[in-house]
């Protein structure tokens, strides 16, 4: 699920769709090359990664049995550079809605749930690391 380098979305979508399953939703996360004004070049990401690969599976587990699904999860550690993808959340159900709907809990999920830091990198000036959100359990979330 933590993956150093960019993630290739492709890898993500091989898996075949179960046959009980005719909607497919997809988030991809990927390197913006501005934020509040500046310029950005890239981003490294830092995690905790005992604890964010716990956390992943957890989001993924409570995310099936909460929608009915199947979710997988991965996130990029490491360097990336501008449009290189960070985050993917690939979501298989029986229907759209459940889909949609699992697609965005597993992203807002993650993001109160996975101890993962952005150092975002700019083109002038020191880089730093962007303020998160306190971390929650993912039933919480």
């Amino acid at each position: 699920r933590l993956r150093e380098g960019a993630l290739n979305l492709a890898e993500w979508l091989a898996q075949p769709m179960p046959g009980h399953c005719g909607g497919l939703a997809v988030f991809a996360g990927t390197v913006r090359d501005i934020h509040e004004g500046r310029v950005v070049t890239g981003i490294k990401y830092h995690a905790h990664a005992a604890l964010a690969e716990r956390r992943l599976a957890e989001a993924e587990a409570e995310g099936a049995k909460r929608f009915g699904v199947q979710i997988d999860v991965g996130h990029a550690v490491g360097e990336l550079k501008v449009g290189e993808a960070s985050v993917v959340i690939v979501v298989r159900a029986g229907h759209r809605a459940e889909a949609f709907e699992a697609c965005r809990w597993a992203i807002d999920t993650l993001k109160q749930t996975v101890p993962i830091w952005k150092e975002e990198r700019y083109a002038e000036g020191p880089a730093r690391f962007l303020e998160g959100t306190p971390i929650k359990t993912v039933k919480e979330s």
